[in-house]
Formats: C-alpha cells, structure tokens, sequence
C-alpha cells in the first residue's frame, strides 16, 4: 500500500511540470562536481563533527548538543526588546544582508535533502526511472527558474549522482541509542515511518527549491526562516561558530569553527564562500558591535513577523500557502531539524498528536524501569530484616575457661535473625588489642572480687581507672572503620566483661607479684547481612559526598563558561 501510494505521489509531482519564472538560472561554477566529490557531511557543519568517545558518552553529547538547539532559540527570543533599532549605511547593504541570510538557508535545505531523498527512495526500493519521475516533477514543478546557487540542470545531477553513487547520509534514528525508550522507536511500523518522514522532507525540498532570491518574497521558506531554532543555526553558520558540550556539567556552549557554511550575495549573485572573503564583504549596521548582534538584531525588528505572500505568486505556491496550517508549518520545521541532527521528530512519525502522551509516558517508565533494574542488581541477594542492626555480646561460655588465663572479649555485629543462628562462626572477624599491667588486672581483679555493692566511692574509683586505659583505645579503633558498626559505650560492655571473666578466673596466674605487661584482645566478628548493610552504608555515604564534590565542580565550571 505505502508502495503504491509513493508511485501515486510520482505521477503527480510529473503532471504539469511548467517553469515558475521563466529566467535563465545564473550558473556559477560547476557546481555538481564539486559537491559530488565533496567529503563533507552536513552533521560536520551543521551539528557537530563526529568523534569516538566512550560507552555512553557519544549519545549524551549528541542528545546534550541537540537540547542545545532549543537553548540558543529560547535565548534569541528573550534577547528581542522592543526598543531594538537597526540601520544599514544603505538599503542596498541591508538587502544583501538578508539575501546572504536566505541564501544560506536555502544552501543547507538543498543540501540536506538532496543527500536525504535519494536515502529514503532507496529504501522503498524505488526503480531508477520512479526515481527519474518523482526528481523531474519535484524540480519542474516547485523549483524556481531564478535559482542563483545551482542550475536546474545541475541540481537535477546531484540529486541523480546521491542515488546511483554510495550516500553516506544517516536518516533520522534511535533505535540503536540507549538514551531513548525502545518504545518510542516503535510507535508504528518502519515503513509508515519512512513513509511520514519522506512526505515531509519532499516538502522540505519544495519549500527551499521555490525561492528565487526575491527577499521581498520569500515563498514557502516563510516559516522556517521566521523559527527561532532555525534562525539561531544560521547565525552560527554565518559567524563561524557551532555548539560544544561540557561533559561534567552538561552546558552547552558555542565554539569557532571554520567548517560552516557562509553564503555571500553581491546583488543577485549568491555563492558559497570563505570566512576570509565573508567577513570583507558581508555589510555591517550603522553601530555595529558584532556579527551575532546584527543578525539577532534583524530577527527580533523584521524576520520573526515576515507573512506569506500571496498576490502574484505562481499558482502552485499560491495553492500551497493557502492549504498551508500551523501544524503543518511545525512538522516540516520539525524534519528539518531531525534531518540536521538525526534525531527524529516523534511528531512527524506519529499517526496524531494524542500519541505525544505515550512520548511522555515511555520516557518517564525508562527512567523509573531503569532505576528498578540497578536497585534490582545493586541488592541483589541482599536481604534486610526490620531489625537494626547491632553488635552484640559473645556468650562467654562459647570460649572462655575459668582456669585458664586466655581473657578475651567477643562481639558479633548481626542483621536480623539469620546472622543471630551462629556467634563468632562463620562470620568475618577482626580484632584490637586492650594493654594492661599486670599488677593493674591483679588489683582490678582483687578490688571487683572484694568490692561492697554499697561503696559506690570505690566502684567509681575502679570504673574510672578502668575506663582510662579501655575507652581512648576503642574510640580509636572506631574512627578506623568506613562505617563504623556501633554507636555509644563500648568500653562500658569491655570493662564489664573482663572484670567478670578475671574474677571468675580460679588458676593460680594472679598468686605471683610478676610485672610486665597483659595483652586482652577484642574480637569484632561480622555476620554476612551486617557486612552488606555496612558497605551498603558506607556507598551511600560515599556517594553524599561525590554529589557534593559534583555539585562543587558544576559550580565551578559554570562560573568558568561566564567569563
């Protein structure tokens, strides 16, 4: 069906195939084998220059740089005031401003399309004489006698010389980028999204072909000169500048490049030419601070309020302009971009406009879906209990023998139940050393065994002294951990424990007065759910922190990019 539609469209585009304007087309150069030969790709001049960057890398710049296209269009419209004057030395210096403008414009849209049609006929298998029938009834149709960057003849060359010869030229497509819901790719067959897409491009050719250099007349080109996206491209074609990305804070910028495209007219003369030879010639305004400024200048004062022409224009392009909707206007504004940039215009591919929540919609289930799925692998076999996690003490029974002198302390660190089935097996254990004199545990010994419940005078004495060479060794360990798995008195636990386990202790270690010193180690043993919620932790934490250094660095480089 999509077949036959597109041989139904052929025949039409070839019936009637008159001249709009009968003048001869000013032909400067040979300008098919040039650009026949040419290696430049308009993403070059246009977008930006291809290069190999890492993983993901390439599809944010490229999703960066288009976002940027709508950035600079929001910033040409709030530059506009109403108080916006601008003044040529001479009206003629200000008609050929606007011609090299509408030139240039007129450049890009042929260029881009001519490599874009034969792509999309060469997908719906079109035979070399369709092909022969759609290029003749688009040139003898909707294409201007007055043409001053191409002939007819030559322009009906390189359409030929992009379908018999390898184009390298990329249509519009996402399906192969991981940034865009695989959904969106698939809101309707390939066949009726090529079918929508080429319909729209075969008007965007139309719509360039028609001008014949009248800037008083502008023809179907009205639309797209007047939008603001569209206008603050040319204005980086025209002063040599294109848009760049900061990887760490996502800003887009503009940079020099010496590889875009400047179309200078002297009179009805227009044609391709050098930054150098630009800038000699290309007239500037009475005050002139800057290229840039001129031609914002020009938009807000004259270009964003041009209308269509009507009186005395050629019947078909009359016929056009009158059936031509805001709708329409957009959608065509819309492949333009998708064809410079090779992001789709979902719009242009869609049946209707109600398809623009599922847009919405699949981008926002990516996101979330997306989030899901690293939660998903992140705790992957990570089981949390609606117990917090604690550090508890070992049962003494588990080691300790009243007749040896093998003092030492146990702590598990659990998450739940499970980790609580086993104490000290089983579990990764670490441990510090707690130093004391041996006439110290002896007395600490004898003091604890004899002590009366009711002299809390001499209980104080022997906790603090106890605390003195217990406390500052724990709260130093502590501050060794990432994420340290306890909070409050631990020294507390220890002392009472080893006062215990030294006055239960019935060897005969303390009967002799021997000096030196007395090592008790502390063993810490971590269960496996309290291992993974720690680390857990301490990657949130972590994380806080790059948020903030990130946050930092933004701040740094926006400051940077201002000045």
């Amino acid at each position: 069906m999509i077949r036959e539609w597109i041989i139904f469209l052929i025949f039409t585009l070839n019936f009637s195939a008159s001249a709009l304007v009968p003048l001869e087309s000013i032909l400067l150069g040979d300008f098919e084998e040039k650009y026949s030969k040419e290696s430049a790709d308009p993403f070059d001049y246009l977008f930006l220059q291809k290069v190999e960057l890492p993983g993901k890398m390439s599809e944010k710049r490229d999703l960066t740089i288009y976002r940027g296209y709508y950035e600079e269009a929001i910033n040409l419209q709030k530059s506009c005031r109403e108080d916006y004057q601008l003044a040529y030395p001479t009206p003629w210096q200000e008609d050929q401003v606007k011609r090299s403008l509408f030139a240039t414009l007129q450049y890009i849209g042929l260029d881009i399309t001519i490599r874009a049609i034969p792509q999309y006929a060469k997908y719906f298998e079109f035979s070399r004489d369709e092909y022969t029938n759609l290029v003749d009834g688009l040139v003898g149709n909707y294409c201007s006698k007055n043409l001053s960057l191409i002939s007819l003849k030559q322009l009906k060359r390189n359409l030929f010389s992009k379908f018999d010869n390898e184009n390298n030229f990329k249509l519009p497509d996402i399906s192969e980028n991981s940034l865009f819901p695989k959904s969106v790719a698939t809101l309707a067959t390939q066949d009726d999204i090529k079918e929508r897409e080429f319909s729209k491009t075969l008007e965007l050719f139309k719509t360039f072909c028609s001008w014949g250099g009248d800037i008083d007349n502008l023809r179907l080109m009205v639309p797209l000169i007047k939008s603001p996206i569209i206008y603050a491209q040319l204005i980086r074609q025209l002063t040599n500048e294109k848009l760049e990305w900061n990887k760490n804070s996502r800003n887009v910028f503009k940079i020099k490049n010496s590889s875009t495209v400047q179309v200078l007219c002297e009179g009805l003369i227009c044609r391709k030419t050098d930054a150098n030879e630009f800038y000699k010639k290309f007239p500037t305004s009475v005050g002139h601070k800057s290229y840039d400024d001129d031609l914002s200048r020009l938009y807000c004062k004259e270009v964003r309020d041009y209308e269509y022409k009507i009186a005395g224009q050629a019947p078909k392009i009359a016929k056009k302009i009158k059936t031509m909707s805001f709708d329409e206007e957009n959608l065509l504004i819309s492949q333009f971009i998708a064809l410079q940039t090779g992001m789709p215009a979902l719009f242009v591919r869609a049946n209707n406009y109600s398809r623009g929540k599922e847009f919405l919609r699949a981008s926002v289930d990516k996101t979330w879906d997306q989030w899901a799925m690293n939660q998903i692998d992140k705790f992957k076999g990570e089981v949390y209990y609606e117990e917090p996690l604690s550090v508890e003490l070992v049962d003494r029974a588990l080691y300790y023998r009243n007749f040896l002198p093998d003092f030492k302390v146990h702590f598990d660190v659990n998450l739940g139940e499970l980790d609580r089935t086993n104490q000290i097996v089983g579990k990764l254990s670490t441990k510090f050393n707690l130093n004391f004199s041996r006439k110290f545990i002896r007395w600490a010994r004898n003091e604890w065994i004899n002590l009366d419940p009711r002299d809390q005078k001499r209980k104080d004495e022997l906790f603090h002294k106890m605390k003195l060479r217990i406390e500052p060794v724990v709260e130093n360990i502590r501050s060794k951990f990432p994420y340290p798995p306890w909070d409050g008195r631990l020294d507390i636990i220890i002392r009472d424990e080893i006062l215990e386990q030294i006055s239960k202790y019935r060897g005969n270690h303390f009967d002799q007065d021997e000096a030196g010193m007395i090592n008790i180690p502390v063993y810490i043993n971590f269960a496996p759910y309290a291992l993974k919620y720690l680390r857990y932790e301490y990657n949130v934490e972590q994380n806080q922190k790059k948020s903030k250094r990130d946050e930092k660095l933004f701040k740094l480089n926006s400051m940077e990019v201002k000045k």
